[in-house]
């Protein structure tokens, strides 16, 4: 599933200079905690905390992968700070002093991007009795520090939560929304704004717009599920409605995605369906692979 399918690569266009913004250049702290995570009924343990949730055998090991036994194995949703090793899981905060640049027009630049924390799906093949994951809330806050010139430390974000539904799918098929058996499992949620979060900062604004990014800035995983993937999450499917959002893992895989944003002086427009969720949309598309070869 890319999102190049959804003409992300095209430029950001109406982005034009703003006149009243006059902060060049930021520091940042950014999180994210899981909340309200509801499982099924099953044997097996879960474990729910800020930065974790998992659920398969109570002596297993999601980092470790398949052990070749699915009695003995364990699956997870983590947050960390990093792409790869032990940087995916542990928590936040992900945070820099300095080097977030304020965009005034025009496309991505590698400077003007800030990376946040990340989340990773441990997916490893679970006995069909285990208890799992069905729900959870997962929110996310940034707080931004003026560097140039130098300001005081404020929130932009306070709480941008968004409820998460999670399918844990059975191997042998039938897959929802015909896909390739074993099946994928499902992470998805519909419907919660992440671009041009306005704010103020000394009378002047702002704009706030969260990014979501697959590894070393590659297109993010997170894309439109078809209506069978979005009706076995429980969301509304068809034209009349936003189909849902996510991904699909596959068994024995660990899907990693980032959070990051942007900073403007001014509104961003992207092409249709403008109205993307939180982690329906990857900017990193937008020409920053390509930018930061130049940069």
């Amino acid at each position: 599933m890319k999102l190049g399918r959804f003409a992300i690569a095209a430029a950001l266009v109406g982005a034009a200079f703003g006149s009243q913004a006059s902060v060049l250049e930021w520091g940042y702290s950014n999180n994210s905690t899981f909340s309200i995570a509801a499982y099924n009924a099953g044997s097996g343990a879960t474990n729910s905390t800020p930065s974790e949730l998992s659920w398969g055998s109570s002596t297993g090991n999601f980092t470790a992968g398949d052990t070749g036994n699915a009695s003995n194995n364990r699956s997870a949703l983590t947050i960390g700070t990093g792409e790869f090793g032990n940087a995916r899981f542990g928590g936040g905060p992900a945070s820099a002093s300095s080097g977030v640049f304020t965009n005034f027009g025009g496309p991505l630049l590698a400077n003007q991007i800030g990376l946040g924390v990340t989340m990773t799906h441990w997916n490893n093949p679970l006995d069909g009795n285990f208890r799992t994951l069905t729900s959870a809330t997962l929110s996310d806050t940034l707080n931004l520090t003026p560097f140039n010139p130098a300001g005081s430390s404020f929130d932009v974000l306070p709480a941008l939560s968004f409820s998460f539904q999670f399918r844990e799918t059975p191997n042998n098929g039938p897959c929802a929304g015909g896909t390739a058996t074993p099946c994928g499992d499902l992470f998805g949620f519909s419907g919660t704004p992440n671009l041009n979060i306005a704010f103020d900062y000394l009378g002047e604004d702002y704009f706030a717009s969260i990014l979501i990014l697959g590894p070393n800035f590659s297109t993010s995983p997170i894309a439109f599920l078809n209506d069978g993937q979005c009706a076995a999450l429980g969301f509304t499917t068809g034209t009349s409605g936003m189909r849902c959002q996510g991904f699909l893992t596959a068994e024995n895989a660990a899907t990693t995605v980032r959070f990051g944003f942007v900073i403007t002086a001014d509104p961003i427009s992207v092409p249709e369906p403008g109205s993307i969720a939180l982690m329906g949309l990857a900017l990193a598309a937008l020409g920053y692979a390509s930018k930061r070869k130049n940069v």
